[in-house]
């Protein structure tokens, strides 16, 4: 007698275990009774979802029935400190997404960066200390919320100030952490796609020692976006300034000319920034 209820479509998982060839090869094979099984049904571009939330795009490539994790994988593997004998669990799903865990030689889990820093605040952030980083992401979101409403509410309003602007909501937006803001313009989004940060923000989190080094970009998704910075003397300043990946960032989240981000950093050990994106509205919409 059939039975009354669906199958239900368990998840399935396996371990790959690095190695120092797969770290010079930087890129990862999946098991080949795995791929014997499920590959097919793989997508080109999946995603590796860690415990702290964090979402990275990687790229598959397939040849003579193998398949790598390859674009995306060097850095994911860099970022997490990835080194010979660490042992990764791998959770698919069925989907596009896997979720992994990251286990050190010793077979603990490694701590993943966490989504909060502990550091003095810059000038343009004001003060708003919620009691956990949950409670400040709960914050953050009715934040955004608020925000939105006031941009669409009726600017004839009385005895309530209306929010309009993407730079208004950005600056009046609340971070749990320390934060800059800045308004997109053309040589950001359309053309050079070469972002700077301000100087008094990059003196005061960087470290000066190192002239160029990693970044990241994430969104409230948990999305992770690689890229580059440079810091170099112009003038009689320091200029910090992306030099690779803010144009991948910038296009996948179709950032306009007008649009304003709040760059939050919440990690200064792993330079990682939430960006919380303030759209310019369509009608006002300077990128014609």
């Amino acid at each position: 007698m059939a039975s009354e209820f669906p199958e239900v479509m368990k998840p399935i998982h396996f371990i790959k275990i690095i190695l120092t060839e797969t770290l010079h090869q930087e890129k990862l094979m999946m098991p080949i009774k795995f791929v014997k099984k499920y590959g097919e049904s793989l997508p080109n571009t999946i995603y590796l979802k860690t415990p702290n939330g964090a979402k990275w795009e990687l790229n598959l490539v397939k040849s003579d029935g193998k398949i790598w994790f390859e674009k995306g994988w060097k850095e994911f593997a860099k970022y997490h400190s990835l080194a010979h004998g660490y042992l990764l669990l791998f959770r698919y799903e069925r989907t596009s997404n896997f979720q992994v865990h990251i286990f050190e030689k010793n077979a603990l889990e490694i701590n993943y960066p966490f989504q909060r820093v502990a550091t003095k605040r810059v000038s343009n952030v004001q003060e708003n200390k919620p009691t956990s980083g949950e409670n400040c992401r709960v914050a953050q979101k009715r934040k955004a919320n608020s925000s939105f409403e006031l941009h669409h509410s009726d600017k004839k309003c009385k005895g309530k100030q209306v929010i309009t602007t993407p730079i208004e909501r950005a600056k009046s937006f609340k971070t749990c952490n320390p934060s800059f803001v800045l308004v997109m313009g053309a040589s950001y989004v359309k053309s050079r796609f070469i972002l700077t940060i301000p100087s008094k923000f990059g003196k005061t989190h960087f470290d000066l020692d190192k002239k160029r080094g990693d970044i990241y970009f994430q969104v409230l998704n948990g999305r992770v976006w690689p890229a580059r910075y440079s810091i170099r003397m112009c003038s009689t300043r320091l200029k910090f300034e992306l030099t690779s990946g803010w144009k991948e960032f910038a296009k996948d989240n179709n950032l306009k000319v007008g649009d304003a981000c709040n760059f939050e950093l919440i990690s200064n050990t792993i330079l990682t920034f939430n960006v919380h994106i303030f759209r310019q509205p369509a009608s006002d919409n300077t990128n014609l």
